[in-house]
């Protein structure tokens, strides 16, 4: 709201596809919206209701933040704000299937990160046909960072977006870090990830 003053923004994808019998598939909701025009004048009732995401009292401590998809949404709210502070430390993890299809933001988050209030790490899972990338690989190649941040500086880790196999894959990643960067045994990684549970630095908001 102190970015974006009387506004409700939303990043909605548009849900078109084909199934593997080439019967085509539509989101209801996704295909209204997107035929709406806009100098029509017309009305959409929205309804606002909390998230479920916890962020750290002091503006300052870092956040380690996962969001493939239109997951990013909440996270760009959060780092808007606190650009708007003129604080930064905030570490954004995003992954889409193309750079030049579904990168949503990216004008934004390369003027965010000139303003040294974020760095970006991205997970384009269908550019290289010979590899696919997700958001839980850039956290293992940015494993002693995560590690750092997570030890060092009390950040909290915050995933939002797809609950199919995303979140689970970003727990494993999590756990992998604490035992390749932390030289700590999977017990011990457990335990580690059970405390940032419990001191509430560790949050996951998925939807289907």
């Amino acid at each position: 709201l102190k970015c974006h003053r009387n506004e409700i923004q939303l990043l909605v994808a548009i849900v078109n596809y084909k199934t593997n019998l080439h019967r085509p598939r539509k989101g209801l909701c996704s295909n209204w919206l997107a035929s709406l025009d806009a100098r029509t004048g017309v009305t959409i009732p929205v309804w606002a209701k909390a998230g479920t995401l916890v962020l750290p009292k002091d503006h300052k401590t870092p956040l380690i933040m996962v969001g493939p998809g239109t997951g990013c949404a909440p996270f760009r709210a959060i780092i808007e704000e606190r650009a708007s502070l003129g604080v930064g430390g905030c570490f954004l993890f995003f992954g889409c299937r193309f750079s030049k299809k579904d990168f949503y933001f990216a004008g934004q988050w390369k003027s965010l990160q000139s303003k040294g209030a974020l760095q970006l790490f991205t997970a384009f899972s269908r550019d290289d046909e010979t590899r696919t990338v997700y958001v839980q690989h850039r956290l293992k190649e940015q494993a002693d960072l995560v590690f750092r941040l997570l030890t060092d500086q009390s950040a909290f880790f915050l995933v939002a977006g797809n609950s199919k196999q995303m979140p689970d894959g970003v727990m494993t990643a999590l756990k992998d870090i604490l035992c390749t960067s932390g030289h700590k045994t999977m017990a011990e990684a457990d335990v580690f990830v059970k405390e940032l549970e419990r001191t509430r630095r560790l949050h996951f908001d998925t939807w289907s």
